[in-house]
């Protein structure tokens, strides 16, 4: 509920600050006073465009600034959801400059109008003879059902239906692919696939293979150094190499250790052995650093530099490196079994769309079902309103009509109709009613929403306008029975009206350094006594007039219903 408004250089307001309270406040003061410059205030805070008329003369700036409390789970994921931080309350300013400057924050944040409209729109609701929000607008009137009809919690489980079939509808529309291009698509990843695993690459096999060409253009001398060694040591077919030598020398050891008169040279022939065993072993250790090359090293050159080219002709088209070529190849495998299983998916989502579809047509014909039912309870309940407060010839309508394709809401179209005259067609109500007569239309409807529609504080301004007597005094009973489902706030030029409020709220106008300015005060027992006196009796205000005031402050009651 709005809990304070703050108001600077606003036309004839210096500085207003104004404390609401619950249930039934009127606003109330001489023509001119300044009571539709709070209205305009309000509206800024709505969103409405920054007009710099608006702004005191003399002054650089006018600002309006709003306390709202109590917000309940809905309106604080609304605000969170916009990204402003809230714990219940929601401290609204905004700002408007002679040069343009148009500053908003909400809870301290700045933030766009759009935001501020999105933050507002269901904290506050105006209605005056000139308005059209929000029972104006045909869009709202299927939730204004809905709330009366109390069909949040089918809402809530169609709504899930309806969100879980449009994912559905989505992924089977993913997985439709025209056949020729199912054909293509098949072809071309086939194609990559065998042209990446016919490489047979390995990890880091590039880094080795660019190592070795390294080496191999310097392999000459070193194969001259590793021949020799090789010769040397082992095998020389031109002449005998140390393994050749000491294998005639073993030999000739173990001939002499067999003759009776030798010494036993077991020993000396074991370390031979040993010895030969080691350079052989020396030698083929030295022959393995070329046995990678060969014979050839200019033809292993070539090998690795074509194996090197291959390489980066997949980069070239794969990626960057072997790492991600392979991870290029496991994707497209990926994509052709998912081509190759489209149909089988497609074939089983359409099933699951079947399903899901009954389900959500069934959950829309309960609301279509509930919302008929509640449209007739709704216009026999908005009738006897408009009758109670003297707009008998009036007629007024809720009309469903079924859709042939679902929505967010169901399938159903909502509106509310309206005749203003005998024998005048029904139409939609932004279309048919005006001016006090409209005002009273809108209190019926919001008589009838009370404590249903998810709007916390209402302002009628002048609601009462071309209205006087008994009529007035049931409009001033229907805003204080309204009050019980949510704050209301009423300017008025009406006595009757006024004494049905909880707090009244007086608007006046004074002159101050040769300027005049509005003030705005709370009034007392007494002071509601003089307000109501003078609307009544205006300059000559009589006893009569004053015991008249304070028995309509006695007599206020609930509405006769």
């Amino acid at each position: 509920m709005l809990v304070s408004l703050h108001i600077e250089n606003v036309a004839t307001i210096k500085t207003v600050d104004i404390e609401f309270d619950r249930g039934f406040t009127v606003l109330s003061g001489e023509t001119g006073a300044g009571k539709s410059i709070i209205i305009d205030s309000v509206n800024l805070l709505l969103g409405e465009k920054a007009n710099r008329d608006l702004i005191r003369s003399g002054e650089a700036a006018a600002s309006v600034e709003a306390l709202f409390c109590d917000l309940d789970g809905e309106k604080i994921k609304t605000v969170t959801g916009c990204g402003i931080p809230c714990d219940g309350e929601l401290l609204v300013y905004r700002e408007i400059s002679e040069n343009g400057r148009n500053l908003i924050k909400c809870n301290g944040k700045t933030v766009p109008t759009y935001v501020l409209k999105t933050l507002t729109k269901n904290l506050i609701s105006i209605h005056g003879q000139n308005s059209a929000q929000d029972l104006l607008d045909p869009e709202t009137h299927i939730a204004y059902l809905d709330a009366y009809c109390e069909n949040r919690p089918l809402l809530n489980e169609y709504g899930e239906s309806f969100d879980r079939l449009n994912a559905l509808i989505a992924k089977q529309r993913s997985l439709l692919i025209d056949e020729k291009e199912k054909a293509r698509k098949t072809e071309e990843l086939t194609r990559q696939i065998k042209e990446i695993e016919s490489a047979r690459l390995k990890d880091g096999e590039e880094e080795e293979l660019i190592a070795s060409r390294e080496r191999i253009k310097n392999i000459e001398q070193t194969a001259k150094y590793v021949k020799t060694v090789y010769k040397s040591l082992y095998q020389n077919e031109k002449s005998s190499s140390a393994s050749d030598k000491i294998a005639v020398a073993v030999n000739a050891l173990e001939a002499l250790n067999q003759s009776e008169q030798s010494v036993k040279l077991e020993e000396s022939i074991n370390k031979l052995t040993s010895f030969r065993y080691e350079i052989e072993e020396i030698a083929e250790s030295v022959k393995r650093l070329i046995s990678d090359v060969g014979e050839d090293p200019a033809a292993a050159l070539d090998a690795i530099e074509e194996r090197l080219g291959l390489i980066k002709q997949l980069k070239r088209k794969y990626g960057a490196d072997i790492n991600e070529i392979k991870e290029y190849s496991a994707k497209m495998k990926e994509e052709l079994e998912k081509i190759k299983a489209a149909d089988d998916e497609y074939n089983a989502t359409k099933a699951e769309i079947k399903k899901e579809k009954a389900t959500a047509v069934a959950l829309a014909d309960k609301l279509s079902q509930s919302r008929e039912k509640g449209a007739a309870e709704l216009t026999k309940a908005v009738l006897s309103e408009l009758y109670y407060l003297d707009l008998k010839k009036v007629r007024f309508e809720t009309s469903v009509t079924r859709r042939t394709q679902l929505n967010s809401k169901g399938a159903d179209d909502v509106s509310f109709l309206l005749a203003a005259n005998t024998g005048d067609e029904l139409k939609p109500l932004d279309k048919t009613a005006s001016g006090g007569e409209l005002s009273r239309i809108m209190l019926a409807l919001k008589s009838v929403f009370a404590g249903k529609d998810d709007i916390d504080t209402v302002i009628y301004d002048e609601v009462d306008t071309g209205i006087s007597g008994a009529t007035s005094e049931r409009i001033g009973q229907r805003l204080r029975y309204t009050a019980n489902g949510c704050q209301v706030i009423a300017i008025t030029h009406s006595a009757q009206v006024a004494a049905q409020a909880d707090n009244h709220i007086l608007v006046y106008k004074k002159d101050v350094d040769g300027r005049t300015q509005t003030f705005c005060r709370t009034l007392d027992e007494k002071e509601r006594v003089d307000e109501l006196s003078r609307i009544i009796g205006g300059v000559r205000i009589t006893k009569k007039v004053t015991d008249t005031a304070e028995e309509m402050l006695k007599k206020k009651n609930k509405p006769d219903n």
